[in-house]
């Protein structure tokens, strides 16, 4: 017997997405921008942990409520 494959939705997908924009946000502008002192690293921290949090958090409501109904 064939197994049925996982159809996943757009919504799902997205949030996978906005997950791995969050993590590449957070490696690249937080911990890069640090190390590079071009920006001050105040408003650079501030900025990358909002912009990461907030894609991670948006994500996460996405992925769970998929999970939750399926």
């Amino acid at each position: 017997m064939k197994k049925p494959k996982n159809e996943t939705t757009f919504k799902a997908d997205t949030g996978k997405l906005l997950l791995d924009l969050g993590k590449l946000v957070f490696g690249g502008v937080f911990l890069g921008g640090v190390l590079r002192g071009e920006v001050p690293q105040l408003v650079l921290v501030i900025t990358g942990f909002a912009v990461a949090a907030t894609c991670c958090i948006t994500g996460l409501l996405l992925v769970s409520e998929e999970k939750r109904w399926g």
